[in-house]
């Protein structure tokens, strides 16, 4: 085997299937297009092929790869790899042991190997770890994330959140390993997810299978603190189908450079500075003038509108599936409410959601009557899988239908009524545990208001009863919820870190609870309240609130 020459770089791997290819191209024409795309690594795999033919084609494309200092790997056949020296080798389960792959192939060839769960994945961590290797030679290849037809034998698909779980089983088991290996080097494998990854998911892939900040948290307070992450995703069809291979690899390598581009992590303040904190951001809105996007409830457009207009910040109402993309390149921030559902929402609704990832906007997810129908309640939960929320915002029943808690009954948008009485620090746990799932902040709003990025929680005790008796207060809320997430600093689909969410969500919160407190002091009823509000957020914004006035309190679940 050739020795490689530099760190092998995951990011953006090609697995090839030559009967997908479009007409007119051949295989090494196109891995050359992806190449010049972005494509960081290749792996050959044609099941198809005799050995004499198989070597041929290998040949070609190393031909291709080498030109590029690219490495290439072949699926499976070790035999084909030491007959074209090739980099290295991709095996599967049911292949070659590793062991005997590195003896052959030797300490210096790239080696990666299939895991479809945690216990495979645990083994291959350990074969590794029993043979010498030189360092950053070997890998895991997770999944399928999602269903495939380009392996139709394929095992379940995991979803982002399975590769999650076992990248949080290998990042435990390096501890263990820490403590038994007798002065060997821990291996410094990499991940990679594979199986149905493309444009619109992608997003949900890399920032969905993020070990969760509570996990991170124990990790680093540990004695060998590994956290496993992704260092990249291989992708099958979206290149090897397109028609244009060098601009769809330059497209998901943009959003994969946009991801993995690390940010910074500004803690969550003290319950005593977070006044402060929430004053500064919020008076920072007008100054960044954000424009936000809405696709929300009609009942509710022109109360939206006037609120985001109230807090400095500019509204835009479309549902317009043509403009969708263009809309997403211009905004600064998303707000999609399911209020008024339709049929084809689902679409637009979805598109919305895949072109504000892209580009990194912040989105504000209202599931409104998530759990009145079967309808709603299915829709929700397939709108959260199609991309990535960074603030689910609900009531006690939209909050318990996304989490999946059952016997929950809907009237309407109203709130729910649950089979079994639920304290507050239940819903504090369902929230808790729902923003740990989705890697997001929760906002589960009520009498007193429960936000939650999974590592802290907070309950708000702000606001005045004469907000549930005005059409659109509650639907409103997501539109300065997505204002306050657009002036923080962002990078990818993730607005900021985790801690810097939910101190932006926080700002909203008391920004808007705080004004109906107000508001209600010159009101004499929800009408007059309604206008009193709208003055209320405008002065807030311009002047701040005293620090007496946050009714915050941070609660310690177990």
């Amino acid at each position: 085997m050739s020795r490689p020459r530099r760190p092998l770089n995951l990011s953006l791997y090609l697995v090839t299937s030559s009967n997908l290819l479009p007409r007119n191209t051949t295989l090494a024409k196109h891995v050359e297009a992806a190449i010049r795309g972005g494509v960081s690594i290749v792996q050959l795999r044609e099941k198809n092929l005799d050995t004499g033919p198989f070597v041929k084609l290998a040949k070609e494309v190393h031909g291709v790869t080498k030109k590029y200092r690219i490495p290439l790997l072949i699926n499976d056949r070790i035999d084909v790899a030491l007959a074209v020296g090739c980099e290295g080798v991709h095996i599967g389960q049911s292949d070659l042991d590793y062991a005997t792959t590195r003896t052959l192939l030797g300490p210096s060839a790239y080696i990666g190997i299939s895991a479809t769960n945690a216990t495979e994945a645990v083994k291959a961590l350990d074969d590794i770890s029993s043979v010498y290797s030189d360092p950053g030679t070997t890998y895991l290849g997770l999944g399928p994330v999602y269903a495939t037809a380009t392996k139709q034998d394929h095992k379940p698909p995991l979803g982002p959140e399975g590769i999650r779980e076992i990248l949080q089983s290998l990042s435990r088991h390096k501890h263990r390993l820490s403590g038994t290996s007798a002065g060997r080097p821990l291996p410094d494998t990499q991940f990679v997810a594979i199986g149905g990854i493309n444009k619109e998911n992608l997003y949900n892939v890399l920032y969905m299978s993020e070990p969760n900040p509570e996990f991170k948290e124990q990790q680093q307070k540990s004695a060998c603190p590994w956290i496993s992450q992704l260092g990249g995703v291989a992708v099958v069809s979206a290149i090897m189908a397109s028609p244009t291979p060098e601009i769809t690899s330059r497209e998901l390598r943009n959003q994969i450079n946009t991801t993995f581009n690390p940010t910074t992590s500004h803690p969550i303040l003290s319950e005593e500075h977070i006044p402060q904190s929430a004053c500064d951001l919020i008076r920072s809105i007008p100054t960044h003038t954000p424009l936000v996007h809405h696709i929300t409830n009609s009942v509710v457009k022109d109360f939206s509108a006037n609120v985001t207009l109230a807090i400095g910040a500019s509204p835009i109402m479309s549902e317009n599936l043509m403009e969708l993309k263009d809309l997403a390149a211009i905004t600064s921030g998303f707000v999609l409410n399911m209020g008024t559902s339709l049929p084809e929402f689902e679409l637009v609704a979805a598109k919305a959601i895949v072109e504000n990832n892209r580009k990194g906007n912040p989105i504000v997810f209202d599931p409104v009557g998530a759990g009145a129908t079967k309808w709603r309640r299915e829709l929700s939960h397939r709108l959260v899988e199609v991309g990535y929320f960074d603030v689910i915002k609900g009531n006690r029943g939209e909050i318990l239908t996304i989490a999946g808690t059952e016997n929950i009954v809907m009237r309407g948008v109203d709130d729910a009524s649950v089979d079994g009485e639920m304290s507050s620090h239940d819903l504090a746990r369902v929230v808790r545990d729902l923003a740990l799932r989705e890697n997001n902040t929760i906002v589960m709003t009520g009498e007193s208001d429960i936000i939650s990025n999974g590592m802290s929680t907070y309950v708000i005790h702000n606001g005045h009863p004469w907000q549930a008796r005005v059409t659109g207060t509650g639907c409103s809320l997501g539109s300065v919820l997505a204002a306050a997430l657009s002036v923080t600093p962002k990078i990818g689909p993730v607005a900021c870190s985790t801690d810097t969410k939910l101190s932006a969500v926080i700002s909203g919160m008391l920004l808007y609870n705080i004004a109906a407190e107000r508001a209600a002091k010159r009101a004499q009823g929800p009408a007059s309240w309604k206008v009193a509000f709208l003055d209320c957020l405008a002065q807030i914004v311009e002047a701040g609130f005293l620090p007496q006035e946050a009714r915050i309190e941070k609660l310690s679940l177990v």
